[in-house]
C-alpha cells in the first residue's frame, strides 16, 4: 500500500482528494487566531502557521530546531514556545490543528515527520545554543514523539537537524522535484529528511551539540537479550525484526513500539497496542494457531515485544501464487479449481476455528485480514500482529481496519471478526471484496463470480451473507447481480454503458475549483499541475471524453484553457505538463491554444528531463511528432530530431535517476518515440536506436535472454505503466518493421501473460484498462486472443462501481473513486470503446506517414514561428 493514498481519503467525499479537505477551522489551535505582537508577520501555509518578526532576514540553510508534541500536551507546548520566539524576535511556525497533529503522527504518518510540531529557525550556532538552553529549561518534563530524523536535545521535546529554511527546489536522481540546500560549491543538492541523523557530510556540528551527539551513541540498548539480524517492516510506530535470542541461540521476532507515535483513530499510539498483544498472546497461550509470547521489555525509551518466529507466507501471498483464477498464466481446469477450493476451505475452517476459540476466551482478534494470516509450510495457519485485540466483554468499535476487511460502522466487539471473516471467505477465491462496501449488489456479485468458478459447498454463500449481516439471498428468479452491475459490453449494449460511464464522469467535475476539474489519483495534488495534465487532470479526462464520442461542455474547455494560463511552475512532458495538455486541446478543436501551450513547453528548460515518455523527452518528442504531421511545419519535426538526438546520445549510465522499465518511464516508451521518428523520416538509425531501447528494457526486465520476467518483479505484471502490456505493444510495432525471430518470442509470450481473466484493478495504468489496449494492439486472430478480450470485457464489472446513477471505477489502490485516463473511468470508458471499434485508442500508437516534400510555410495567423536553437534542445 502506497501511504500517499491514505491520507488523501477525507471523510465525507467518494474521491481521492487534499488531506484537509473536511477539516473544520474548531479544530485550529487557539493560536492560529490570537494575534501576533505589531510589527510581525503571519503567513498560513496548508498544514504550518509561520510567524516572521520585522525586518528579518532568514538565512537560506542552517541549524534548525523542532519542537515534538503529542495530543494532551500541544496547546501548552505551543503556548510556551510562541511566547518564547516572540520575546526573543526569533521565526517560527507550527502545526495549525489538532487533527493535521494527528495525522503527522499517526501509524500511517510519515517517519521522517513524525513528532515535528514546531519549527524555530536560529540565525547562527550562537543563538542555537542560547535557544537550546533557555527553552530547554522552559519546556523541561514535556513529552512528545521521538523526531527519528533529528539529534534529539537532551530528554525534552527539542530536537535540532541541519537542512533549508527557504524553499528551494532541485531534481533528485530520480527526476523528482525535491527541497534543495546548498553545497560549499553553490550547488543545490537534496535536503534529505529521512528516518534518521545524518547532516551533510560538509557541515560542523555546532560546539553546543557535541554532548547531544555523545548522548546518542550512548543511548544503545543495553543488556537487551535480542540481536535484530533483519529489518522486516517499518511504521510510524516503530519497526518489526527478525532477531536471535542471545540466550540461547533461538530466532525470534522481535517488533518495536515508539512512544506516542503510531497513533491510531482512537488516539492509542504503538506502546499501548503492543501491550495489547503481549496480554492477547499470554491470553490465547496454547492455541495452536497463536505464536508464544517470550518477552515483552523497555529497551532505551521504545518496548519491545519478542515471539515466537513463525516460519510461512501471508495467506494473501499463499492464495495469490495457488489460485488458478488469481495466478493462473494459461488456461483454468475444472481439476485446477477444485484442488485450490478443497485448500482454501481447509485454511478457512482453520480461521473460523481459531477465531471461536480465540472469543471464548474472552479475546477479539480486531483485525483479521489475509496479511494477518500466515500459512506454515505443513499447511497450517498462524494468527499474527495482535496489536488491536480487545476483551470480547467490552464489546469496542473497531479502531484499525485493512481496506475490504474492515467492518461497518456500528458493528463491534466479537461481530467484528465474523465480518472480517465472511470478507475473508470470499477474499482466497476474489481478493475484490474492496468493492463491496460501495453498493449493495457488488456482494452477491462477487458470490456470484465465485460459485460459477469454484465448486464451493451449497451452503458458502449462505454463511457468507450470515457473517456479512446480509439478512436473505436475491429472491428466485431475480437477475443475476453480475448483469444488473455490468452486461458484458457488445455493440448492441454499448452505447447506453458508455454514456453511464460519461455522465458519472460529467457529474463529478468541480469547475468552481481551480485545483483540479475532475476527481483523479493522488498525483492531482503531489506533482505540480498534477490536475490539469494529461494522466490524472482535466486534459486527459476531455481529451477521452471526446474520442469516445461524448460532448464536452464548452465550460470545461475553458477551464482547462484558464487553468493552464496560471498554472505555477508548469512542466514540459505528457503526462503531468504542457506537451500533454497541447496534444488533448488539439483534439478539442482549440489548435491555437495548443500551439501556444507547445510553445510554451518548449521555452522551458529541458536539460534535466529524463528520457522518458511520462514526464521526459520522449513523451514531449512525440508530441513534437503529433503537430508536425498536424501542421506540416518543419521546424517542428527538425525540433523532434533535435530531441530524439539527445535521447540517442546520451549514455544510459547518465540518465537521471532509478528508472522503471516498460512504457511510462523505460526504454519502451524511448523506443515508440524513436520508431515513430523513423516512419516520419524513413532513417533507419532510428530504427536501430529503438531497437537497442528495447533491447535494454527486455534485458533490465530479465526478458533477455528468457521469454518470461522474473517471478515478482513488477513489469512480470500485466500492466501498461511499468508492466509487460506497454512494452509487449512497442515490440509489436517494432516488429512490423524489422522481423526478429528472439524479440517475437518475446511479444508472444506477453500476449500470453495477458490473457488470465483477473485483475486487481480497473485502471489503464496499472489495472485491466491497460491490459485491454494491449491484447487488442497485440491481436493476432486466434482463439485464444479473442476469448481473452472477450472476458476483459466482461471482466470490467468485478470492478464497476454503481454510484449516484450512474457507472464507475475505483482509482489506484482502491480506496476512492476516480475519473482520471491513468486510473480511473475514463481509461476503461476509452479502452473498451476501441477494444468494440477495433481502433487504437493510446496516443503516438498509430503509425505517421513518412516525411512530405513540401511543407507548407508556418502559419503566422495562427502562431508565431517555434523558437529553436540550432540543433538543440533546451
Amino acid at each position: 500500500m502506497d501511504l500517499r493514498y491514505l491520507h488523501h481519503c477525507p471523510v465525507g467525499t467518494p474521491y481521492y482528494d487534499v488531506p484537509d479537505t473536511g477539516a473544520t477551522a474548531d479544530q485550529d489551535f487557539a493560536a492560529v487566531l490570537a494575534p501576533p505582537p505589531p510589527g510581525w508577520t503571519q503567513g498560513d501555509l496548508a498544514e504550518w502557521v509561520v510567524l516572521t518578526p520585522p525586518d528579518h532576514e532568514l538565512p537560506a540553510q542552517g541549524w534548525k530546531i523542532h519542537v515534538s508534541a503529542g495530543p494532551d500536551n500541544a496547546e501548552r507546548v505551543l503556548e510556551t514556545v510562541r511566547s518564547y520566539c516572540f520575546e526573543q524576535g526569533l521565526m517560527f511556525k507550527f502545526i495549525r490543528s489538532s487533527t493535521l497533529l494527528h495525522r503527522r503522527n499517526s501509524k500511517y504518518g510519515d517517519r521522517g515527520s513524525s513528532g515535528k510540531f514546531m519549527a524555530l529557525y536560529p540565525l547562527n550556532d550562537e543563538q542555537l545554543a542560547v535557544v537550546l538552553a533557555e527553552l530547554g529549561e522552559l519546556l523541561d518534563g514535556e513529552s512528545g514523539p521521538y523526531i527519528l530524523s533529528d539529534l534529539r536535545w537532551r530528554l525534552g521535546p527539542l530536537y535540532v537537524r541541519y537542512g533549508g529554511f527557504v524553499a528551494r527546489m532541485g531534481r533528485a536522481p530520480s527526476g523528482e522535484l525535491v527541497h534543495c540546500i546548498e553545497d560549499p560549491d553553490g550547488r543545490l543538492v537534496p535536503d534529505v529528511r529521512g528516518p534518521s541523523f545524518r547532516p551533510p557530510g560538509w557541515v560542523t556540528l555546532p560546539a553546543c551539540l557535541q554532548e547531544a551527539l555523545a548522548a546518542r551513541g550512548a543511548g544503545t540498548l543495553r543488556d537487551f537479550p535480542f540481536r535484530a539480524t533483519k529489518a522486516l517492516h517499518f511504521s510510524n510506530g516503530g519497526g518489526v525484526y527478525r532477531a536471535t535470542h542471545l540466550h540461547n541461540g533461538s530466532e525470534v521476532l522481535l517488533k518495536e513500539a515508539r512512544p506516542l507515535a503510531g497513533l491510531d483513530e482512537d488516539g492509542t499510539d504503538a506502546v499501548t497496542r503492543l501491550a495489547r498483544e503481549h496480554w492477547a498472546l499470554t491470553t490465547l497461550a496454547g492455541l495452536p494457531a497463536v505464536p508464544r509470547a517470550l518477552d515483552f521489555r523497555k529497551g532505551s525509551e521504545h518496548w519491545f515485544l519478542a515471539r515466537e518466529y513463525v516460519e510461512g507466507a501471508s495467506l494473501a501471498k499463499e492464495s495469490a501464487m495457488c489460485n488458478p483464477v488469481v495466478g493462473g498464466a494459461g488456461s483454468v481446469t475444472a481439476q485446477d479449481t477444485a484442488a485450490y477450493t478443497r485448500w482454501a476451505l481447509d485454511i478457512l475452517d482453520q480461521v473460523d476455528e481459531t477465531v471461536r476459540a480465540m472469543h471464548g476466551r474472552g479475546v477479539v482478534f480486531g483485525d483479521l485480514h489475509p496479511n494477518n494470516i500466515l500459512v506454515r509450510p505443513d499447511g497450517t495457519v498462524a494468527f499474527i500482529d495482535m496489536e488491536t485485540a480487545s476483551e470480547a466483554a467490552d464489546d469496542t468499535a473497531q479502531a484499525i481496519g485493512a481496506p475490504g476487511f474492515r467492518a461497518p460502522a456500528g458493528w463491534s466487539g466479537t461481530a467484528v471478526d465474523r465480518y472480517a471473516l465472511g470478507c475473508l471467505r470470499l477474499s482466497v477465491f476474489l481478493p475484490l471484496t474492496v468493492v463491496m462496501p460501495w453498493a449493495p449488489e457488488k456482494t452477491d456479485q462477487l458470490l456470484e463470480l465465485i460459485t460459477d468458478r469454484f465448486p464451493v459447498p451449497p451452503g458458502f454463500a449462505d454463511q457468507v451473507r450470515r457473517e456479512l449481516g446480509h439478512t436473505s439471498a436475491p429472491p428466485a428468479g431475480a437477475r443475476r447481480a453480475t448483469d444488473v452491475v455490468w452486461a458484458a459490453p457488445d455493440a448492441g449494449n454499448w452505447p447506453e454503458t458508455r454514456e453511464r460511464i460519461a455522465a458519472a464522469v460529467l457529474a463529478s467535475a468541480t469547475p468552481h475549483r481551480t485545483d483540479r476539474l475532475f476527481p483523479g489519483d493522488v498525483e492531482q495534488f503531489t506533482t505540480p499541475g498534477g490536475g490539469l495534465g494529461f494522466a490524472n487532470g482535466a486534459a486527459g479526462v476531455l481529451w477521452a471524453l471526446a474520442e469516445t464520442g461524448t460532448t464536452v461542455p464548452g465550460e470545461h474547455v475553458e477551464w482547462l484553457t484558464a487553468a493552464v494560463r496560471t498554472a505555477p511552475d508548469p512542466q514540459p512532458g505528457f503526462h503531468h505538463g504542457l506537451a500533454g495538455i497541447a496534444y488533448a486541446l488539439d483534439r478539442l478543436g482549440r489548435p491555437a491554444e495548443a500551439l501556444g501551450v507547445l510553445d510554451r513547453a518548449l521555452a522551458l528548460p529541458r536539460e534535466e528531463l529524463d528520457d522518458s515518455l511520462h514526464a521526459g523527452l520522449s513523451g514531449l518528442g512525440l508530441t513534437l511528432l503529433h503537430f508536425a504531421d498536424r501542421t506540416g511545419e518543419r521546424g517542428l519535426l527538425d525540433e523532434a530530431a533535435a530531441t530524439a538526438a539527445r535521447v540517442i546520445s546520451r549514455p544510459h549510465a547518465d540518465t537521471p535517476g532509478k528508472r522503471l522499465p516498460g512504457l511510462l518511464h523505460g526504454g519502451s516508451g524511448e523506443a515508440l518515440f524513436l520508431l515513430r521518428m523513423y516512419e516520419r523520416t524513413l532513417d533507419g538509425a532510428y530504427l536501430t536506436a529503438a531497437e537497442s531501447a528495447l533491447r535494454r528494457d527486455l534485458a533490465e526486465t530479465g526478458r533477455l535472454p528468457y521469454e518470461e520476467a522474473p517471478e515478482g518483479a513488477p513489469w512480470a505484471r500485466p500492466h501498461l505503466g511499468a508492466g509487460s502490456a506497454g512494452l509487449g505493444m512497442v515490440l509489436h510495432d517494432f516488429l512490423a518493421h524489422r522481423p526478429d525471430p528472439e524479440l517475437a518470442a518475446v511479444r508472444d509470450t506477453v500476449r500470453r501473460e495477458l490473457q488470465p481473466e483477473f485483475a486487481h484493478q480497473s485502471g489503464l495504468f496499472n489495472g485491466r484498462a491497460g491490459t485491454l489496449a494491449a491484447l487488442t494492439h497485440l491481436d493476432d486472430g486466434s482463439q485464444d486472443t479473442e476469448r481473452a478480450i472477450r472476458a476483459h470485457l466482461a471482466g470490467f464489472g468485478w470492478h464497476a462501481i454503481p454510484h449516484q446513477g450512474h457507472l464507475t471505477f475505483l482509482g489506484d489502490q482502491t480506496l476512492r473513486l476516480s475519473a482520471d485516463l491513468g486510473t480511473g473511468a475514463c481509461g476503461v470508458l476509452l479502452t473498451v470503446d476501441a477494444a468494440l471499434a477495433a481502433r487504437p485508442c493510446l496516443p503516438f500508437f498509430a503509425a505517421l506517414p513518412a516525411s512530405r516534400p513540401a511543407p507548407p510555410e508556418p502559419r503566422a495567423a495562427v502562431r508565431p514561428p517555434v523558437r529553436l536553437l540550432a540543433g538543440t534542445a533546451r
